[in-house]
């Protein structure tokens, strides 16, 4: 019953999937629907068809397992309300992504549904920002806070620039994909999001200069008009950047002048030292994910306690981490974009699979040092699932090739 159902899906799983990635992309919440039942299928399917576990990488699994499990430990040890716990809730969703892997068991190609999914959502942002009516506040939000616009186009870019098995013949295998997401994440105005981008330049002129002799006479002409292009977008991205950069050192410079924080980047700075204090005092387990915003804000200055009350985490993914679940929940989460790197780097995936990796998670760290990237529903979906599905996609081709490799069995051994 269940081997039927399953292949009944199988036609449509990739197409689905591939649909709520875009919907992921644009923050719309049937996006929410589509992972959630490909979890609830992944459950059933987890106690149903023990060997479906096999897609689910065990060293990633048993780390989510781990972290979620301290979470919940100290939410119980303290006492603290499990309905409206919203850190809870964000465990829940990462331990959902244990059971991904067995719900797209059939799709051939995971990594495809990941890489064709971006693509169409960068399209689709770029067609929706002259719709964009916060736009009249110089920043693209698309119905979403603009942080989280970019940080979820900035992991699209990252995805897209890997190379497709498949690739659509209207939506090719290109670096460019990267770039061109670029584009709406710097209209969001949110820096935190645009170093990755230097970092992916560098790793693409690292990789092609050796081959620039290859390149035919003719094609390396195509530079020049490129290079120009390039400088006629850099003239009005360099002002944006500018201004961004220049506001954020007006607002230190005041704080050093007045002790008082009244902007986004000199609170932060307030409440990161008021972070350090509680995590000295409490080490080990923290202090609670429902408490860490009220202890940090006695921490500070009286001067600055009620705006830093006001917020609802600390714009620090290590920090929130620490003051909430102590060292040791930082140490397991930490751990899971350890594991993630290291099987992909034994693994050795062709189609710039690695290095986007490692590109993916430098965007995880430096976005997450000032913004709370795992504390938005969003965000965690779209992490967790750019991790997951690339996981799946290396067992996946390591079990194609290990019985493509298999000496055939002949009758007589058979029937022996």
């Amino acid at each position: 019953m269940i081997k039927r159902w399953l292949l009944a899906r199988r036609p449509f799983d990739s197409p689905f999937l591939t649909l709520g990635v875009v919907l992921l992309v644009l923050g719309n919440p049937f996006a929410k629907w589509v992972f959630s039942l490909f979890g609830l299928i992944g459950v059933n399917l987890g106690f149903a068809r023990h060997r479906t576990w096999r897609y689910a990488d065990p060293a990633f699994s048993w780390i989510i397992v781990c972290y979620v499990a301290w979470t919940a430990f100290l939410v119980v040890a303290r006492d603290e309300p499990i309905l409206d716990n919203r850190f809870l809730t964000y465990s829940g969703i990462m331990l959902g992504f244990v059971f991904l892997p067995m719900s797209i068991s059939l799709i051939r190609q995971p990594l495809d549904t990941l890489i064709l999914g971006s693509r169409l959502a960068i399209l689709a942002v770029l067609a929706l920002i002259p719709f964009d009516p916060l736009l009249n506040d110089n920043r693209l939000g698309l119905g979403l806070n603009e942080a989280i616009l970019a940080f979820l186009v900035a992991v699209a870019g990252l995805a897209a620039r890997m190379e497709a098995r498949r690739p659509e013949p209207y939506l090719p295998n290109s670096r460019l994909w990267t770039y061109v997401s670029l584009v709406p994440v710097l209209l969001t105005g949110t820096r935190a999001a645009w170093f990755v981008y230097v970092l992916v330049a560098v790793f693409d002129l690292l990789s092609l200069l050796p081959r620039w002799r290859e390149v035919p006479p003719r094609m390396r002409w195509l530079a020049l008009p490129a290079v120009a292009v390039a400088l006629a977008v850099a003239v009005p991205a360099t002002s944006l950047v500018e201004n961004r950069w220049d506001a954020g050192l007006k607002e230190i410079q005041r704080l050093e002048e007045t002790g008082v924080a009244t902007g986004s980047v000199d609170v932060r700075a307030v409440m990161w030292a008021g972070s350090l204090a509680v995590i000295a005092d409490n080490p080990v387990s923290g202090v609670g994910s429902t408490k860490r915003v009220a202890a940090v804000s006695a921490a500070v200055a009286s001067g600055n306690a009620g705006y830093v009350g006001s917020f609802t985490h600390l714009h620090n993914m290590f920090l929130d981490e620490a003051t909430s679940n102590g060292l040791v929940g930082l140490g397991l989460l930490l751990g899971i974009f350890g594991v993630f790197l290291f099987q992909v780097t034994r693994a050795a995936p062709g189609g710039r699979v690695v290095e986007t990796s490692y590109a993916f998670v430098f965007l995880v760290v430096t976005f997450g040092s000032f913004h709370g990237v795992l504390l938005n529903e969003w965000m965690v979906l779209s992490t967790f699932s750019f991790m997951t599905l690339v996981l799946v996609s290396i067992r996946r081709e390591a079990f194609r090739l290990r019985y493509s490799t298999r000496p055939p069995v002949c009758t007589a051994q058979r029937s022996r």
